[in-house]
């Protein structure tokens, strides 16, 4: 399978005011630069943020949006293609399809699961995980210490991840395999 893609996670909630919302819009303009495909959830927040800079960098992006939503939500502006899945598995794999890798930014409830499902996947050498997870613009360090003091968290999981302090550095990380 051709690996051109790069998934990135957040926030539907990140105004564009907010540092978050700026972070992502430069992450999807760093992607674009390496010539990645971005796929995102499609929405608003960080979605809308890294479709934006994808999309005024040149980078196709897919919104990988889901029915549940179709009543509240509507696709952000700056997607090249959006395509729709039934629940949250089908919309992970739509996420991953293509993808080289994974980045994920802060967020709900949403992104926590996006983020324990893309790690779980990679820990078990799933050959439809990305291979490498991005962690950018959040208290990734607090959380990863968290999950090593209180849960059965060794460092084989710890290894699969990569925490990144600039939105060029989680780019880099993504791309460069």
């Amino acid at each position: 399978m051709k690996r051109d893609a790069v998934a990135v996670f957040g926030s539907s909630q990140a105004p564009p005011s907010s540092g978050t919302y700026r972070t992502a819009r430069e992450l999807g303009l760093e992607l674009a630069r390496l010539g990645a495909e971005i796929r995102c959830g499609g929405y608003s927040g960080v979605m809308e943020a890294v479709a934006a800079g994808g999309k005024e960098g040149g980078a196709r992006v897919i919104g990988c949006t889901i029915g549940w939503f179709a009543d509240t939500r509507t696709p952000c502006a700056g997607l090249s293609e959006i395509q729709d899945s039934r629940d949250l598995h089908e919309r992970v794999q739509c996420l991953l399809q293509g993808a080289r890798s994974a980045i994920a930014l802060p967020g709900g409830i949403g992104t926590f699961n996006e983020l324990f499902w893309v790690w779980t996947l990679l820990l078990h050498g799933r050959q439809d995980a990305p291979a490498r997870l991005v962690l950018l613009d959040g208290p990734w360090d607090e959380l990863i210490d968290f999950l090593g003091r209180r849960f059965e968290f060794g460092e084989a999981a710890r290894n699969l991840v990569r925490v990144a302090s600039t939105p060029q550095e989680a780019a880099e990380l993504a791309w460069t395999i």
